[in-house]
């Protein structure tokens, strides 16, 4: 098999019978399924995957449990272990998820994240926490990535006419599982132990997701939303595959008399693909995509060590104790949520791009800023920059599944926006390991965990990740001619044609050539 054979079969989309499709017209029985159902069956399935990112409140228990020791450490690597699976679950699964549809993945899933939970049980009460990092790490890995995709690129199938709303809304149930769940689990452990919290929480999750999963589905082929105008509606040819950004449009006719026609047809264009045209391979290859890539990551590269380690933040610099760290943990995931929900529908006002250049700059003001309160030990400074870099850091997860079907297409989204979110990953599993070896390393030195240097040399560098991302072209260098390099420059200052400034601008140019010239001679 060739290449393009292989590309081809990759990319089939999910296929279904006549009579599957005329079966998920109905929830169950003869009640008609309502694409608007897919909103709170979305958000509670974030919600149970989102109690990962509650993983830190476990690690001192945990670390209690196996060393007698809260201090030792070990907890917080599962965290990492299991973003490293996750990232590669989140790279195989997109293209599965387009190929096999949401429900069956959401069921598989929520078997793995539930099984996971049953693997970290086991490894607490034989005190291995080998068990802990291979268990839990392979399965909630898996199982998180199977989970979070499919109702992301529902939404985004169903409602490419709110895609802004559906995005932000789509994730912002993980943030809302956060905040549950980090209120709950020292209660649990306290009244039933370490091991059996996670046997209550492996089973509520598995019969949770797999009973969640009978909603979903992706629209039928030529599906087009409903719309108030009718007309416009009737215009568009649907087409028979099951991206409406696939439909065709009547092309409208040229008004233009036959010189501007032939002027028109003379001049080299550069033609742009359409969207509904652009595959999954010339997506991922794309410019944009490997810019959104970088920026993606640039967004997540504190989240995993706040998410893993904020409650022993609270507790060492601070001195603060258990239940106010998970107090801190609650809101900062209310934070996440609120700026999730609301970057979703602020994007559409403001633009995609304009709301990530908004998000990386206010995240390099908290990381120069969080040094110096850190240094001051200022509770209440310190827990408000946290909760305005999370606030944007949901921004950037509310505002990337639209980003990406605006750019690639609806039908691209659960491939795209899987690679996309190893960079998260990636960003979050090196960042942590990187914050780990810096701070154990001045540990060793003799620094106590309340000294800000463990703290204050790692945000550094994480500021200047994020600088770097924050100044990026948003066309690739290239070489041109003179001829081209004296038209664009052209272009640029003299701008409209018509422009009264035109004949001074013209004459400075030529000035400056003439200097040039002379100056080559």
């Amino acid at each position: 098999m060739d290449l393009n054979n292989k590309i081809n079969v990759r990319e089939q989309s999910y296929e279904r019978s006549d009579k599957l499709l005329e079966r998920e017209k109905y929830l169950i029985f003869n009640i008609p399924f309502n694409r608007w159902v897919l909103f709170p069956c979305t958000f509670l399935v974030q919600c149970c995957i989102g109690i990962f990112f509650s993983w830190s409140i476990f690690n001192k228990p945990i670390d209690s449990y196996i060393y007698n020791d809260p201090l030792r450490g070990r907890a917080p690597i599962t965290f990492y272990l299991t973003m490293i699976i996750n990232s590669a679950g989140l790279l195989l699964s997109g293209p599965w998820i387009e190929r096999n549809g949401p429900k069956n993945c959401i069921m598989i899933g929520g078997a793995l994240f539930g099984a996971g939970h049953l693997f970290a049980a086991i490894g607490v009460h034989t005190k291995q926490i080998a068990v802990v990092y291979v268990g839990y790490g392979i399965c909630v890995g898996f199982g998180f990535a199977l989970c979070y995709l499919p109702p992301v690129s529902s939404l985004q199938k169903w409602f490419p006419d709110y895609r802004g709303l559906a995005s932000g809304f789509a994730v912002c149930g993980l943030s809302a599982g956060t905040m549950s769940f980090s209120q709950a689990i020292l209660p649990m452990t306290k009244h039933i132990g370490l091991v059996y919290t996670f046997v209550v929480l492996g089973c509520t999750f598995f019969g949770a997701l797999t009973i969640l999963a009978l909603f979903f589905r992706f629209p039928p082929p030529g599906y087009k939303p409903p719309t108030k105008n009718n007309k416009a509606a009737a215009e568009v040819v649907a087409s028979p595959v099951s991206d409406p950004e696939e439909a065709v449009i009547p092309t409208p006719q040229n008004d233009n008399n036959n010189n501007d026609t032939e002027k028109e047809t003379t001049e080299p264009k550069l033609v742009e693909p359409v969207i509904g045209d652009l595959t999954i391979i010339e997506s991922l290859t794309s410019y944009e995509f490997r810019l959104m890539f970088v920026m993606f990551l640039a967004n997540g590269i504190a989240s995993h060590i706040f998410s893993s380690r904020l409650s022993n933040f609270v507790q060492d610099i601070f001195g603060k104790s258990a239940e106010t760290a998970a107090t801190v943990v609650t809101i900062n995931g209310a934070f996440n949520l609120v700026g999730r929900l609301s970057f979703g529908i602020i994007s559409e006002k403001i633009g995609r791009k304009q709301s990530f250049i908004f998000i990386l700059t206010m995240m390099i003001l908290v990381f120069f800023t969080i040094t110096r309160i850190i240094t001051e030990k200022i509770f209440s400074g310190f827990v408000a920059l946290v909760w305005t870099y999370t606030f944007v850091y949901g921004a950037g997860f509310g505002t990337i599944p639209a980003f990406l079907s605006d750019q690639f297409g609806s039908k691209n989204i659960s491939p795209c926006h899987g690679v996309i979110l190893t960079g998260w990953n990636i960003s979050g599993v090196v960042g942590g390991f990187i914050f780990t070896a810096i701070y154990d390393s001045l540990r060793a030195k003799g620094y106590s965990v309340s000294d800000p240097i463990l703290y204050n040399t790692n945000f550094y560098w994480l500021a200047a990740v994020v600088i770097n991302s924050w100044i990026r072209k948003s066309k690739p260098f290239e070489l041109l001619s003179k001829e081209q390099e004296n038209e664009e420059w052209n272009n640029f200052l003299i701008g409209s044609p018509t422009s009264n400034n035109t004949k001074i601008i013209t004459k400075v140019i030529d000035l400056f050539k003439y200097i040039n010239v002379v100056y080559q001679y």
